[in-house]
This record gives structure tokens, C-alpha cells and sequence, in this order.
């Protein structure tokens, strides 16, 4: 038999359907979402500028789903219907400075153009003309954009755009994990935003069965993951803080182990062997792209937990103060050439690693 012959057959009919970069063209329980932010857009369509607008929820809850569907929508509408109006997508964690964006930014509406090795101030002017010069009315949507470098310059400058455009604009998208990242804004910038807030609550089991079960039938071959196996899926995730990612990644990995074991059919066991490895994978990709203060912090508390530093609680277990987490915190920033921060700072940080968990 050709090598080939056995290794070729797979459970999987299209396995980037369970792929977090998947737009599936149904989004159940998200209707809603859907409807407002069509809405808060709609203006742009009839040569008003609408209001910027930022959404929050928790890994999994399908804001970027939501946000690149809408996106879609707009673009194919404007382009149908001759109208001047783009819809623009870029993430923060990997266009992590403002110049990188507004550099993205002039490359999306004239793929022409290199300006790579320009001053920001240079792209930035060369990004109004050009929307002076066609008349078309931006929505640039910045995912994970607390994770952009001078995160205030950037809105600031976006925002503020609009003084200066005499036939076009500009509007902004901001999505976020973490609620609280505006107050790291200083307040000229809060100032300038004026906007709306969106806000996607977690899955439960029930609605996460449903999403499973649709990608399932797009992933799969009919009929080769057992209906528990789905359900435990759902369960596990709903319990992760209802994250429809942690699910689809879990059937993804229970869709390998099964075929690595020759198995006919993913289980339930299948599920729960995999998630282990799910939850490696999740911290993994967490830690790895926080920014380089709140990973100094996590280090911090990583020295002091192996060295079993700590007072004694009521209860006889060690426990980490603040304090203590503050001064290795200053000993490990000075070892990675970090600015230390203040106190202040230095609890904020404490506040945003706790928000994602």
C-alpha cells in the first residue's frame, strides 16, 4: 500500500473551522451585538461621521467575530453601492505601535505605497491626504488595543484627524479584554474620544453546545464526534469564563488525539485528555504576548512562589504581599532594563493580570 493510502484519511473535513481566525457566517447569540454596532456605524453610509466605539468582553465572547462580520457587511455594501466608505481591521498585538497602524493604514487604502523608513509624523500626513484626495470616510477597528505602545498618541491623533480632513474621516473601533485599560489614557485623549461602549457578556453551556454543534458539522465528517464529547466541550469552557476559543480548541485537540489513536470517533475522553494541553496552550499565548511590565510582574511573583517567600497566614500557608511583590518586582526590572514604575503603576498592573485571569 502507498504511505500515503492510510495517513490520508482524517476525521477532519475542514479543521480551520475550529481555528479562532474563522468567520463563520452564523454567529448565534450574538444577534444583538450584531444589530448595535451595524447601527452606530450606519451614519458613515449617509456622509456622517459616527461615533467611535469601544467594546469589551472576555476572551472568547466573540468580539472579533462580530467586529470583522460587520466590517465585511460595510464593504460590501459601499462597494455595491458606490459608496466612499472602507472598514479596516488590524490587531494590536501584532502592530503593536501606532506607527506600525498608521503605516498599515496608508498600505490598506493605497497598496501601492511604501513608506516603510518615513517619520510617523510623514505617514501620518501622507494617511490624510489620501483620504482628502478620495473623499472616503475610514473605520479602522484597533483589536487588543491596550496593547499598543503609546496607546494615547495614537487615539489621539486618530480622533483628532478630523480637524484636519476637509472631505473625509475617521472613526475608531477599539476592542479589549480588560474595561479599564481607558484609564491608562491621559486626558486630553479621553477628552477627544467621545464614545459609545459595547459590552459582549460570557457564553453559558447551553449556548456554547449550540456554536459547538454548527462548527462540528463544518469541521468534521458527519457523524464522528459523539454528542458527549460536545457537551463535555461546553462544559469545560463555560467554566473557563464562557470562552467559545477555549471550546473550539478543545474539539480541535480531542479531533487530533483521536486521529493520532486511529480512532473512529472523537469522545468524551478524547475532550478531557486534551484539556490539559488546551490550558498550556491558552497560558502560553496569554504570557507570551503580555507586555513586557506585566510579564517583570509575573516573574516577580514566580521567584518569590519557587523560593517559598511569603508571612504565614492564619491558615500556615505562605502568602505574598504586595510589598514584597514590589521589591522583586524593582530587582527583576532592573535586570531586564525596564523603567521601574511606581506604586501606583505598579498596582494598576497587579489590577490587569487579575482581569485576565
Amino acid at each position: 500500500m502507498n504511505l500515503f493510502e492510510e495517513v490520508s484519511h482524517t476525521l477532519f473535513k475542514n479543521r480551520d473551522a475550529l481555528s479562532p481566525h474563522y468567520i463563520p457566517r452564523s454567529l448565534p447569540f450574538r444577534e444583538e451585538q450584531i444589530t448595535a454596532l451595524s447601527r452606530k456605524i450606519a451614519p458613515i453610509l449617509s456622509g456622517r461621521k459616527p461615533e467611535n466605539i469601544f467594546i469589551y468582553g472576555k476572551t472568547g465572547t466573540g468580539k472579533t467575530a462580530v467586529t470583522k462580520r460587520v466590517l465585511s457587511d460595510l464593504n460590501e455594501y459601499a462597494e455595491r453601492n458606490s459608496i466612499p466608505v472602507r472598514g479596516f481591521y488590524v490587531n494590536g498585538r501584532l502592530y503593536e505601535t501606532g506607527y506600525k497602524i498608521i503605516l498599515k493604514m496608508v498600505k490598506f487604502l493605497r497598496p501601492g505605497e511604501n513608506l516603510m523608513g518615513f517619520s510617523l509624523a510623514s505617514v501620518y500626513d501622507r494617511l490624510l491626504e489620501i483620504i482628502d484626495e478620495d473623499g472616503v470616510r475610514v473605520v479602522v477597528a484597533l483589536d487588543e488595543i491596550d496593547m499598543v505602545k503609546k496607546l494615547s498618541d495614537l487615539v489621539y491623533r486618530l480622533t483628532r484627524a478630523n480637524d484636519e480632513l476637509e472631505r473625509g474621516s475617521i472613526s475608531l473601533i477599539g476592542i479589549s479584554n480588560n474595561p479599564k485599560f481607558k484609564e491608562n489614557l491621559d486626558a486630553r485623549t479621553k477628552s477627544a474620544l467621545c464614545e459609545v461602549e459595547l459590552v459582549f457578556p460570557p457564553y453559558n453551556a447551553q449556548q456554547l453546545s449550540v456554536i459547538l454543534r454548527e462548527r462540528v458539522k463544518e469541521a468534521f465528517r458527519e457523524g464522528v464526534v459523539e454528542e458527549e464529547a460536545v457537551h463535555m466541550a461546553a462544559a469545560v469552557a463555560a467554566r473557563h469564563s464562557g470562552d467559545a476559543r477555549y471550546a473550539l480548541l478543545l474539539l480541535l485537540r480531542a479531533g487530533d488525539l483521536a486521529e493520532e489513536e486511529g480512532a473512529a470517533r472523537v469522545t468524551r475522553e478524547h475532550v478531557e485528555r486534551a484539556r490539559k494541553k488546551v490550558e498550556e496552550d491558552v497560558a502560553y499565548e496569554m504570557v507570551s504576548t503580555l507586555p513586557d511590565q506585566l510579564k517583570a510582574v509575573l516573574l516577580a511573583l514566580a521567584r518569590l512562589e519557587k523560593r517559598g517567600m511569603g508571612v504565614a497566614s492564619f491558615g500556615g500557608k505562605n502568602v505574598v504581599t504586595t510589598g514584597m511583590l514590589y521589591d522583586m518586582y524593582k530587582k527583576v526590572a532592573g535586570e531586564l532594563g525596564l523603567n521601574v514604575v511606581s506604586d501606583r503603576w505598579f498596582r494598576e498592573y497587579l489590577n490587569e493580570l487579575e482581569t485576565y485571569g
